[in-house]
């Protein structure tokens, strides 16, 4: 009988590389026709592997897939908080993901909104293009020197300190379970407050984790002395959405710049979509044709490897890898 493999949901604009990547191994691609876990669950009796972008893969359907003898969940992205590894784990499942397919994008991204929130380009451009031609002053100063503080010091919170570095900005890192910045002009500080409190800049680069859910809330924004940019272009749930918006009303933060949110897409009627000081792109910084490209063939490799008994390339949950078999 031919293998499936289940895809849950994408982003793409096709999943023609993935369905010729398992054409190769002898295997066919099921795209599910909803999300929900009742959907999930009724495709799950023959599914040799997952593949998975935002979706949530609970302890349910890992339950479901691995009495059919599913063997990999490969996730479409660098954080795996939408899956349930412990449950994978418990079940023998391997659980990859793609670390570093978009290293550049995202830091380009990060830079990218720095810049438009601080030079008001969002609002000049608009200004212009609806029939004006007036300079919008409010809260435009020089880059140069200004503190930079990174929340996160990973792969891209280092990329970010490159890019920052070269504008003339000083850049703290604060990152607790990185010993070693490994980037020259990179200053590390031991605190979160040490970090927040004389910054000008404020960006968040940290995995998300059940410790550290609202790590910028209304504790660390009350830190905040001199009224900086927060910026988030890593995960949602890193930045107190509510408390970000308190904040800039009552000017402990100067702009808001991200582009993923605890709930996405936001609601039409959240107050930030048409907030003055905010500025909300829709989880576009991961984006690139180079870089969603890389992602596909990376992910759909893992399923390869897993149904053909080859070690995987990212293993989320190693500790389960005597139990990928050759079939």
């Amino acid at each position: 009988m031919t293998r499936t493999v289940l895809i849950t949901d994408h982003v793409f604009g096709g999943v023609g590389i993935e369905r010729a990547a398992l054409a190769e191994i002898g295997c066919e691609l099921r795209e599910a026709p909803a999300t929900d876990e009742d959907t999930l669950v009724s495709l799950a009796d023959d599914v040799g592997g997952i593949l998975v972008c935002y979706a949530t893969i609970g302890a349910r359907l890992i339950e479901a897939v691995a009495r059919g003898g599913c063997r990999v969940i490969s996730r479409y992205g660098v954080g795996v908080d939408n899956v349930d590894v412990e449950a994978a784990t418990d079940a023998g499942i391997l659980v990859t993901y793609v670390p570093d397919y978009c290293l550049d994008e995202v830091a380009d991204h990060t830079l990218a909104l720095l810049l438009a929130a601080s030079r008001n380009v969002v609002d000049a451009a608009v200004d212009v293009r609806s029939g004006g031609w007036s300079i919008p002053k409010d809260g435009v100063h020089r880059l140069q020197g200004q503190r930079l503080a990174l929340i996160g010091v990973g792969r891209i919170g280092r990329k970010v300190a490159e890019r920052a570095l070269a504008f003339g900005f000083e850049v703290l890192g604060y990152d607790p379970y990185v010993e070693d910045l490994g980037l020259p002009g990179l200053r590390r500080v031991e605190t979160l407050e040490e970090a927040v409190a004389e910054a000008d800049v404020v960006s968040l680069h940290a995995p998300m984790t059940s410790e550290n859910r609202h790590l910028i809330g209304d504790a660390a924004i009350g830190l905040m002395r001199r009224r900086p940019l927060v910026i988030n272009t890593s995960r949602g749930g890193l930045l107190d959405f509510d408390a970000a918006v308190r904040g800039l009303d009552a000017g402990r933060i100067g702009a808001l710049a991200v582009d993923v949110t605890e709930l996405e897409p936001l609601p039409q009627d959240h107050p930030a979509r048409s907030h003055p000081r905010a500025l909300i792109t829709p989880h576009m910084s991961f984006y690139s044709a180079e870089a969603e490209d890389e992602l596909q063939r990376r992910a759909v490799d893992e399923v390869v490897r897993a149904l053909t008994g080859t070690p995987p390339r990212c293993p989320v949950n190693p500790e389960v890898l005597q139990e990928v078999r050759s079939p």
